[in-house]
Parts: structure tokens; C-alpha cells; sequence
């Protein structure tokens, strides 16, 4: 029966071709006509074949993608340049004036805290060491005698100079006695006996000064005496501290740990000022970007930022330190302050990178691909693959970028939304899911 309507069929166009040779244009746009007629269920049986291949093409499943929903914490970001430097660095500089003995390290080289890294001439400071040790010594000296007291050697000492001076003292009174006798007699002239009385003033004055110097030792050093040799001895080592700390500056040490990144000194040199060392610690990085104050507000100390050296070609992880309060001079921008890790010196001072910070945010949050979201006059909305179905989920979005969506309300995680073939759904349409959303 279908091969008998293909040959009338084919008869038919024929006959509408030679028709149309005959009598031009318009009998061949009749045949069109008439052909489309017969296409759209002229003959019998025919509309009901289309019916069939129509319940067909409703049942036929749909081939789509599908990735699965996330919970996790989303932020937007912020990027912008920053140049990287050390974050410690120390500029050294000699606190004396002496020539250079001998250079211990080299540009590059790794050192400890403390390490000396150049030496000076130390004998002027050593010299000076000497004195002040001696001059200590010798306060201590003057103060132990007077909070012990005399020695026995030293009292006896004096106790001869009272008995020597008493002597004296006796011998002249006796001579001066004999003296005035003969002046009285006639026999000396006033110039000898004056002579004679001088000696005797003299001889007491000597016993008297003798005897006190005996009393003032046996009673040994007063409060104010003390008092005076304890400060002569404090001042005696406040000198020795001074001298030993001048003699100390004589080397330059690595007052951090980290890597000298300059030298300025070679053996022989005079050193009298400026930078002869740079010592930094590369271990960790700081790099400063400069934000709008339209956003400097968004960021939180503390939080962790992504940061991409344009040398290196690879991803840190960082957080940011301090937020300046004020704008940087001659900008009308704030000065922020990021530190990253760089334990394996890596990153070297001076390299431009571009740093992410985090300047919105939706913590725990449902996350999709951006490529699932469709759009309505009712809103937002995705299609949730169930049981080979698809189901339309309504949506409210909180917080997108060019990939990700996070959204307030409409799904679940572990979900698995349509991510390719979501524009030929309906709810409720057949879909074959040709991925499992872990590609």
C-alpha cells in the first residue's frame, strides 16, 4: 500500500514539472501548493503517522551536564598591584670612627642574630678598657679601707708621729725656758729669744696636728666620706661600662636573622658614617597595596588574600597585617599591608605582584556555576536534576562573580544542577545526564 502511494506521489510531481514547462510560473507555484498539501496529511492514514512521531519526539530524553552544588564560604574580590620588600630590614651603620680589619661576609650569605659581620681597629677602645679597670680598682680600694678601717700597722704609725712630736714639743719649751732666762739676764738679744718662741709654736703645732690626724684614724671614715668614695666607685664603673660598650662598637654584628643583601666596607677603609651593611629577613614578605576609599572599609585585618607574582607564575597565600587609618600622602588611597610566607626565599624584594583581597562575602553559603543560572519574568531560577527529571528551582541570589553563584534559598548541597542543555527544559522534562557533575 506504501509503495503504491510513492509511485502515484512521484507521477504526480512529475506531471506538475511538464505543467510547468508549459504554462510558466504560476502552475509550478501551484504545485507547491498542492505538494505542501499533501505533506501536511493529504492522503490517508497520514495524520496519524505524524501524531505518532509527535508522542515520540515529547517522550525523547534531553542530553544535559550537570555539577553539583556547594557549601562553603564565597567572597568577591578586589585586585591590585603591590611591590614586594622584606619584612625586617636592617641598615647598619658604624657608631665609631676606626679602619676596617677585616670583612667576614659576602653579599648573598645567610647569617644568625648577633653574627659580626665586619671588624675595626679595637686597640684604642682596648687601651681604654685598661684604664677604667684600674681606676675602679683603685675606688674600691680607697672605699674598703674607710668601711673597715684603719690597719693596725697605719695606728702605730701615727701613734710615733704624736710620740716624735711630743718629744719635739718638750725639747723646745725646755730650750725657750733657758733662752728667756738669759735674755733676762742681758746675755741674748731679743732676735734670739723671738727665735727661741718660734720653734716652741711650731713644735706644739706639729703635736697638735699629729695628735689629730691619730684621733681622726682611730675613729675611722664619716657618713659623708662613705658616701662620697661609694659615688667615686659608681662613677668608676659607669666609665669601665662605657669604655667596654665604645670597644664593642668596634665589630658589626647582624642584628636580625637573615640575608646580607649589601656590603659597603673593604679592609683597609676608614669607616666614619653612612650604610656598610644591609641585613633582611626574606622569611616573610610585606607588600603594600594602596585602596580606594570606596572600599578600604570592606577589608578585614586578618583575613587571608591571594597573591600572583608576575616573575614567579605560581599562586601565595597571604593575610593581610594593618590597615592604615590614613591616606598615603599625595594619594587618596590607604596604605595596606600585606604579609605572606616565604620560607623558601622564593620571592625576592622588589617583585611586583597582583594581590586579591576578599571585599564582600557570603559565609556558608549554597555555591553553583554561573553557566546554570537562567532568568525569567519571575526571577532567577536552575534545573535540578532528579531521577531523570528536571526540576525548576526558584533562586535568590546573594553574592556572583563571572563563574559562581551563592545563593540565599532554592537548593541544597549535594544537589546537581544543569549546567549545558538547561535551555531546551521544562520542569518536569526527560533528561539524560551524560556526566555525573565530578568532571
Amino acid at each position: 500500500m506504501k509503495r503504491n502511494r510513492k509511485i502515484i506521489l512521484v507521477t504526480f510531481i512529475l506531471f506538475a514539472l511538464f505543467s510547468a514547462v508549459a504554462f510558466g510560473n504560476g502552475s509550478y507555484e501551484l504545485f507547491l501548493l498542492k505538494a505542501n498539501a499533501q505533506e501536511m496529511g493529504g492522503g490517508p492514514g497520514m495524520g496519524a503517522g505524524r501524531a505518532d512521531q509527535s508522542s515520540l519526539e515529547e517522550n525523547e530524553e534531553i542530553a544535559v551536564e550537570v555539577a553539583e552544588v556547594k557549601k562553603d564560604d564565597f567572597y568577591l574580590y578586589l585586585t591590585e598591584s603591590a611591590q614586594s620588600e622584606a619584612y625586617e630590614e636592617v641598615l647598619l651603620t658604624p657608631r665609631v670612627q676606626e679602619v676596617v680589619t677585616e670583612v667576614l661576609v659576602s653579599v648573598g650569605d645567610s647569617v644568625e642574630r648577633g653574627e659580626t659581620l665586619i671588624k675595626m681597629d679595637s686597640r684604642s677602645s682596648e687601651i681604654s678598657v685598661i684604664q677604667a679597670e684600674a681606676s675602679l680598682k683603685s675606688a674600691k680600694a680607697n672605699l674598703h679601707q674607710a668601711l673597715n678601717g684603719p690597719r693596725k700597722e697605719e695606728l702605730a704609725r701615727l701613734q710615733a708621729q704624736v710620740t716624735q712630736a711630743e718629744s719635739e714639743l718638750k725639747l723646745r719649751k725646755e730650750n725657750y725656758e733657758r733662752q728667756k732666762q738669759l735674755f733676762e739676764e742681758g746675755y741674748l738679744s731679743q732676735e734670739e729669744i723671738d727665735q727661741a718662741n718660734n720653734q716652741l709654736i711650731a713644735a706644739q703645732s706639729g703635736y697638735q696636728s699629729a695628735l689629730k690626724n691619730l684621733e681622726i684614724t682611730e675613729a675611722g671614715a664619716t657618713e659623708e666620706e662613705i658616701d662620697q668614695l661609694e659615688a667615686q666607685v659608681t662613677q668608676a664603673e659607669a666609665q669601665l661600662e662605657s669604655a667596654r660598650l665604645r670597644m664593642s662598637y668596634t665589630e658589626i654584628a647582624a642584628p636580625i636573622k637573615g640575608i646580607v643583601t649589601e656590603i659597603n666596607a673593604q679592609r683597609g677603609q676608614l669607616l666614619s658614617g653612612g650604610t656598610v651593611a644591609i641585613v633582611s629577613n626574606l622569611d616573610r614578605i610585606k607588600l603594600t597595596a594602596y585602596i580606594s576609599e570606596k572600599n578600604v572599609n570592606n577589608l578585614i585585618i586578618g583575613e587571608a588574600v591571594k597573591i600572583n607574582f608576575t616573575a614567579l607564575e605560581r599562586e601565595f597565600s597571604g593575610e593581610i597585617n594593618n590597615i592604615s587609618p590614613r591616606a598615603a600622602t599625595n594619594r587618596r588611597s590607604f596604605p595596606v599591608e600585606i604579609i605572606v610566607d616565604n620560607n623558601d626565599n622564593i620571592i625576592k624584594a622588589g617583585m611586583t605582584a597582583q594581590v586579591s583581597m576578599p571585599i564582600d562575602r557570603a559565609e556558608d553559603s549554597i555555591i553553583l556555576p554561573q553557566n546554570s543560572i537562567l532568568e525569567d519574568v519571575n526571577g532567577y531560577y536552575t534545573f535540578v536534576a532528579v531521577n531523570g527529571k528536571a526540576e525548576r528551582k526558584n533562586i535568590q541570589i546573594k553574592l556572583e562573580n563571572e563563574d559562581l553563584v551563592a545563593v540565599s534559598s532554592g537548593l541544597k548541597a549535594g544537589e546537581k544542577v544543569v549546567t549545558l542543555g538547561k535551555e531546551n527544559l521544562s520542569d518536569g522534562s526527560s533528561i539524560n545526564v551524560v556526566n555525573r557533575g565530578d568532571e
